[in-house]
Parts: C-alpha cells; structure tokens; sequence
C-alpha cells in the first residue's frame, strides 16, 4: 500500500520547500559606529548632612578597547539645592573600577570625581547637572529622603538545633583551624531575635528602607584583632520582607523543618512601608554568630609536611554591641538594590559606572546613571558577656 506514503509526502513537501527557503534567506545589517555619540554617565549616592560626591564618565562601546575609553577629558558639575544654585562642585581626582559586564567582560573604567562643599539635609530636592564639550548637558534630581525614628528595640535568645541562617555564600562562623582540645561548642546555635519598633515620616507615596545590623568593636579587644562586621539577616516572620512569607522560627523549631537550609539570607533585608499602620512598624528578625570567638594558633614548623601546620592554644569569646541600622532610600536607589546591585561603603558612597547598553535603570536625563539619595538612622544594642562556662564556644 504505497498511496498512503505518497500522500504524506506530497503534504509535508511545500513545507520543507519553504524551510529550506527560509533556512538561505540572509538579510544584510549595517552597523554605523563611527556616526555614534557617548554619552555622559553619572553616578553618585547623596547622604544627608554629608558632602556630595558624583562620579562621572562617558559611555562607549564594548568593541572600544582604548585604556581611556570612559575617560571625560573635560566636564563641569553644577549643583542646585531646592532650586537654588549653590555651586560648581569640584573635581578632586580620577578613580578607576574593572566591574563585571553581563557578559563577563572586566574594562578599566576611568572617573572623574566631583565632591561639593555642601551638605544636603534631609528633605532637600537635590539637582547635579553635568556638561562637557561636544556632549548634551544631563541633569539628575533626587529628594534626600527623611530617616526613620526608631522608637524601641527588644532583644530574646534562643536556640534551635540546626542552623537558621544560611548566608546567599560560603561562610563559617567557626575556627578554619579548630579549637584547643580543651574547648567545645555549645549543643545547639544560639540566635538572637530583635524587634525594632520604628515610625516614618509622613507621605502619600511609599517609602523604602534597607535593613543592616553590625557588630561594632568599641575598645573591648585591645589589639586590632577582629573588625566591624555585617550580620546575616532572618526576616522570614516580618510580612513586609516578603510578599509571600515562607513558614516562620516557630514552624521551623517545631517540625525540625529542613526548609531554612534550603533559603539562602542576605545581609541586607529591603522592605516598604506599605504593611505600615498609621506609619508604624515592629520589625521582626534574627540574626546569629552574635558573639565573636577568636583563637590564637601556633605555627608549628614540620619538614615532613607541605603545608603549615597551626595548633590553636587559646581561644576568647568577645561580646560587642550590635548596630541596627535602618536607611531610608529614594525610589530610583530602591530599586537599584532590589536588582541585585551593591555600592561601595563609605561616607561617600558610588556606584559601579554604567555601560552602554546598560541603561534600564537610570534617572539621569540625556545621559546614564543613577543619582540617589539615602538617610540613615540607628540604634545600639549591647551585648551581655558570653553565658557559657570557660571552656565552651557559642555554635
């Protein structure tokens, strides 16, 4: 029976006819590079009661590969504070970055630096414009936003049997190198729980914040042994860090659930103020490793063995004060972090610059870039000493 195998063929025919058409069809594409104007690029993080510094550059091409292919030869930054010019703000050096492209690709990227002599309050409608020569004039305008009171912060221990936290990377809040074998962890990992209650400024639009606690050395240790460090962060209880809240401490304690091993936790928590009543919050979360345990090693010299040898022989449990630090962010820098970007901490803080064709986020009209605000309040919370006998480490 071969008409059923003929019809077939004489179906599907016409159509491979048009694949193979379609498969040798090119289409010629013109790329005019040489006709093609940079653009500035503005970057900058404004802090209330803090001088201004703004980044500045100009985009280019990934197939440009000159060393100074970001660098503005010449510009010129004015500053406007609530419509007022206050000044041209001065340029104080040339900064230089290798950020990660999407595709991989690390460029030297060169800065001009710009820093005022003003200091921008909370509230302030802040405008920087940018020129330089033979470049449209761009300009970017930003509300310094209003910090938030923090009212109370209570503070409760507990513990649970596996780890609560597990940071978005590899982390260990151990010794690398163990314990003297006089010393032993604690049966279980001791966490401590914080509720900050904190009132907003009032507003018809909402309002961001980012969430950050620290532990802050203050003259315990004697020699600079140990430094500040951020703390990773529970909020799976608070609905205002997420907008679908997996299960909480409680469920996780009370059915041994695995689930929190799975969830990787930042060190930094981002939430609005949209779940507010009358502009107030009790935030709730956790955080671990509180206490600081630092050990002295010995190194023992070994010809048989090709690697150091370190034989711990003290060990020391620190309690420093603990830093809630709750920052109120504009909306274009709100949504920068939410994106997974990170700046650069310092009092005057920048952003990694922007390449074309980067520009998805950016409030910087004619140009690229991001100029945000922030305010910053905090509160400290002091640490009892370490409960456990002598010869026992937190877990």
């Amino acid at each position: 029976m071969m008409k059923p195998i003929r019809t077939s063929l004489q179906r599907i025919l016409p159509t491979l006819v048009l694949l193979g058409a379609a498969l040798s069809c090119e289409k010629e594409m013109t790329l005019n590079l040489k006709n093609r104007t940079p653009k500035i690029v503005m970057n900058g993080i404004i802090v209330s009661d803090s001088l201004i510094e703004i980044n500045v550059s100009k985009s280019f091409l990934y197939t440009d590969t000159a060393a100074d292919k970001s660098l503005l030869r010449e510009a010129s930054l004015r500053l406007f504070i609530n419509g007022d010019e206050r000044e041209t703000m001065r340029m104080t050096g040339i900064d230089s970055t290798r950020p990660i492209t999407p595709l991989g690709y690390q460029p030297l990227l060169l800065q001009l630096v710009f820093r005022s002599t003003v200091r921008p309050r909370a509230g302030d409608r802040v405008r920087i414009e940018a020129s330089a020569e033979g470049l449209p004039t761009v300009w970017a305008e930003t509300v310094v936003p209003l910090p938030p009171d923090i009212l109370h912060v209570d503070t409760a221990t507990f513990f649970t049997s596996g780890k609560l936290i597990r940071p978005d990377y590899a982390y260990s809040s151990g010794s690398d190198f163990g314990y003297p074998d006089t010393v032993s962890e604690e049966r279980d990992f001791r966490n401590l729980r914080i509720k900050a209650e904190i009132k907003v400024a009032p507003s018809d639009a909402s309002q961001y914040f980012m969430l950050q606690t620290y532990t802050r050395p203050n003259g315990i240790v004697e020699e600079s042994r140990v430094s500040a460090r951020r703390l990773f962060l529970y909020t799976d209880d608070d609905p205002v860090f997420l907008e679908s809240p997996p299960n909480g401490i409680l469920e996780d304690i009370l059915t041994e659930s695995n689930s929190g091993m799975e969830r990787k936790h930042s060190d930094k928590a981002f939430f609005s103020d949209n779940l507010f009543r009358n502009k107030r919050h009790t935030l709730d979360f956790s955080v671990t490793n509180v206490y600081e345990v630092y050990t002295v090693y010995e190194k023992i010299e070994d010809e048989w063995s090709y690697f150091p040898i370190y034989k711990p022989i003290k060990t020391e449990v620190f309690h420093f004060p603990l830093e809630v630090s709750i920052t109120t962010l504009s909306p274009e820098l709100y949504r920068y972090y939410r994106k997974g970007n990170d700046v650069l901490n310092s009092d005057a803080e920048a952003f990694n610059m922007f390449s074309e064709p980067q520009t998805s986020l950016t409030n910087v009209h004619n140009g690229i870039g991001i100029v945000g605000a922030m305010s910053v309040a905090s509160a400290q919370i002091d640490i009892p000493p370490f409960p456990g006998p002598a010869n026992v480490v937190p877990k």
